[in-house]
Order: C-alpha cells, then sequence, then structure tokens
C-alpha cells in the first residue's frame, strides 16, 4: 500500500497535481483551486493582486498547468477562499470583488467559496473527491 502524499501550500505559492493539498494562513489574500474532475487535478495558488490583469493572468496559468484548452473550461470548478478583512481596510473584499470580475468574464463555473469575515483559515482540498474544507484559525471548520 503506497503512502498518500499531501502538499502544503503558502502565501505566492502555485501547484498542480493530484495529492490532497492544504493552503496555509488565507487572509486577506486568496486561496483560488481551479479542479478538473474529470482528471482528478487540480491547480491552486495563494496569492494577492492589485488588479484584474494579474488575476487573470494567474487564472489563466492555473489552467495552462492543467492542460485544458477553451473548450474544456466548462468541466472545470474555481474554489476561493479568503478575502478576510483583518486589518480592517477592505483589501481582501476589494481582491475578491476583483476576482470574480474576471472569473465570470473567463467564464469559469464557481465550485464554492468561502470570503470576507475577519477570520484567517487554512483550506484543504482533495482532488479525488473535490472535498475542500476550510478551518478557521479560531476552531471552527466548514465544507464548501
Amino acid at each position: 500500500m503506497s503512502e498518500v502524499k499531501e502538499v502544503s501550500l503558502k502565501l505566492l505559492q502555485t501547484w498542480t497535481g493530484g495529492e490532497k493539498i492544504t493552503i496555509e494562513k488565507v487572509a486577506s489574500g486568496l486561496a483560488v483551486i481551479v479542479w478538473d474532475p474529470l482528471k482528478r487535478r487540480c491547480a491552486c495558488t495563494h496569492f494577492f493582486a492589485r488588479d484584474e490583469k494579474k488575476i487573470e493572468e494567474k487564472l489563466s496559468e492555473l489552467i495552462s498547468l492543467l492542460g485544458v484548452d477553451n473548450s474544456q473550461i466548462s468541466r472545470l470548478r474555481v474554489k476561493v477562499v479568503g478575502g478576510a478583512d483583518v486589518a480592517g481596510l477592505q483589501i481582501g473584499k476589494k481582491l475578491a470583488v476583483m476576482l470574480f470580475n474576471v472569473v465570470k468574464r473567463m467564464n469559469l463555473p464557481v465550485g464554492g467559496y468561502d470570503i470576507g469575515g475577519n477570520i484567517t483559515r487554512n483550506v484543504t482540498f482533495d482532488p479525488v473527491t473535490g472535498k475542500c474544507v476550510i478551518n478557521y484559525l479560531i476552531g471552527s471548520s466548514k465544507e464548501i
């Protein structure tokens, strides 16, 4: 029996594969998971951007890493976590609004999200099952 590999991702990192992943300490930045349920793989990142052009570049990079062309976009699912207002400046909210503008423009189907609030969280995603669990650093959790 082979050991199940689990990957941990931090701010400004990007990863692609079929292993279970944990994205750590998501606050005002965003964790974005682009999941291909057919191939049971995902491409994900934990990033921060100040404009929609950079966000679109990052989403295009994730889609490219999955090897998906424009005709296959509709089978993907995007999960988004973060955008917290941890400093009282609403930076996370602005980032989340920009991200969803880009997601809509790119016709990417949203498969779940947990944005806003004021609590840092960790995200665990299993690309085999599509299960995405948010663990808030105050002790509670939920699935999206």
